[in-house]
């Protein structure tokens, strides 16, 4: 995945309008008031971790179910992420991926605490990254999530991102205007993960 492979995605985008009823219609109008539910305050972590887990879960296809006895660790971790800079580490992440039964659940999750520095990860955007669908086992792995966040970095670090960044955002609400929803800013690994999951088809 590079920013070259990307910039198709902005055609795409801008090439297209959702039906005003499609599912990825309906994501891209709550996906502001998720980010803004998930920035209210929370004083007690535990409690944090399950509001973020119900958001995040309302865009998984499987329901929530927690395994309690990950629940304290996964709170710590999560509470964690939110930081500005936060420590990027398996354990952490697996902290939450092991309460949640899901890696791609905690991924949402992440997200939601702290977008600015975590990307959405689906078996979508890996295959595009992989060039082959990504196995179950792969799709459990966070050393896997942790490589997509490092390249995530490494294309907005690319001298080209900034002009990409602008113009993904152009079609990016030229289509949210298409479907009468008003706009709202995207974080750099928002608009590298929405290109990808684009290009990948979704």
């Amino acid at each position: 995945m590079n920013i070259e492979a990307l910039y198709h995605a902005v055609d795409r985008v801008r090439g297209s309008c959702l039906g005003s009823h499609s599912r990825e219609a309906t994501f891209l109008r709550t996906y502001p008031v998720l980010l803004s539910a998930a920035r209210l305050p929370v004083p007690n972590p535990v409690d944090d971790f399950l509001r973020l887990a119900s958001l995040a879960y309302a865009w998984m296809p499987q329901a929530l179910r927690l395994e309690t006895n990950h629940l304290a660790a996964a709170a710590r971790a999560l509470d964690a992420a939110r930081g500005e800079a936060p420590l990027l580490s398996e354990p952490s992440i697996d902290a939450i991926a092991g309460c949640l039964g899901s890696l791609v659940g905690a991924a949402k999750v992440l997200h939601l605490a702290n977008p600015a520095v975590f990307p959405l990860w689906d078996p979508r955007v890996e295959r595009l990254r992989l060039q082959e669908a990504p196995t179950a086992y792969h799709m459990g792995q966070s050393s896997n999530y942790l490589r997509f966040i490092a390249e995530v970095r490494a294309i907005a670090a690319h001298p080209l991102f900034l002009t990409f960044h602008h113009d993904y955002c152009t079609a990016y609400q030229a289509r949210l205007q298409c479907l009468k929803i008003p706009a709202y800013p995207l974080t750099e690994p928002r608009v590298i993960e929405s290109a990808a999951a684009e290009l990948a088809g979704g």
